[in-house]
């Protein structure tokens, strides 16, 4: 893992997962912390936000600090907009899981929401970041949306919900 990515990895962590700092209700960390207390530079940090490639980070307008737009294990509130998405939605996983999946559905395990993509491409993405054969599930999310459920939609582009219960969930056929 290059050195860049393995920073990347360590800044999501930090941003979303950190039992230990303080964040402040809508889960903004100060850029000082991560250069005093983690070993970043400032450089570090403006070029991860700069050139991440899923977009997950953002600055304060001020610059002073910096947060994860979703993905997080701690209670924060990043300001997400509720949206209503489009048909369909989709999820990848490995195979392993689908079997509990189909059973219980979607669940956003240690995070707050459970993640779905825009396509399907994206989603093997996603999925494929786990040692297994990719699944994808396609989500009927107007349909979820429909009997009540509710989306927000991240500024990178994710779309979030609390669960999604087997009824709305199909296996895409390879």
């Amino acid at each position: 893992m290059s050195d860049t990515l393995h920073k990347e990895k360590r800044l999501a962590y930090l941003l979303r997962h950190d039992i230990h700092y303080a964040f402040d209700k809508r889960g903004w960390r100060e850029v000082s912390d991560l250069i005093t207390n983690h070993g970043f530079t400032l450089e570090d940090v403006i070029n991860i936000v700069a050139n991440s490639e899923k977009q997950r980070f953002e600055f304060s307008d001020d610059g002073q600090y910096i947060r994860a737009r979703q993905g997080h294990s701690i209670a924060v509130d990043v300001e997400l907009e509720e949206a209503t998405p489009p048909e369909y939605l989709y999820h990848g996983t490995i195979a392993a899981n689908v079997p509990s999946i189909m059973g219980k559905g979607l669940v956003p395990m240690s995070r707050q929401y459970v993640h779905l993509s825009i396509d399907q491409s994206t989603a093997l993405k996603v999925g494929s970041r786990r040692k297994g054969v990719v699944i994808i599930l396609k989500v009927a999310t107007k349909k979820m949306w429909e009997d009540g459920h509710r989306f927000w939609l991240s500024r990178n582009g994710v779309w979030l919900t609390m669960a999604v219960p087997p009824k709305y969930l199909e296996i895409i056929e390879k």
